[in-house]
């Protein structure tokens, strides 16, 4: 028999805190993005490309990991939602 024992306000909670720190990392590498994207105005030349060939590249990887990180704080959420949603159901088959 699997025994658990979940704060499902923790874990809720968790998700809504990771959720505001993903929002925040976003508008920072947004900042970031603009700042290096602007390099390309006044930089050309052979280190220019290679560097504009390394940003894409660890554009395209910082996507993923995003996106990872969405998935991430989604399934943590919805994880707190169906342990209290189990706990209350619980609950009511011995209410009387």
């Amino acid at each position: 028999m699997t025994s658990f024992q979940v704060d499902s306000d923790a874990v809720q909670s968790t998700a809504n805190t990771a959720r505001g720190t993903i929002g925040r990392v976003q508008a920072d590498v947004a900042e970031l993005n603009a700042q290096l994207t602007s390099l390309e105005g006044f930089w050309t030349g052979q280190a220019s490309a290679a560097f504009q060939g390394a940003f894409a590249e660890w554009r395209g990887m910082h996507q993923q990991l995003e996106e990872s990180l969405t998935l991430l704080n989604q399934a943590l959420s919805l994880a707190g939602q169906q342990y209290a949603e189990t706990e209350q159901a619980n609950t009511r088959l011995f209410a009387r």
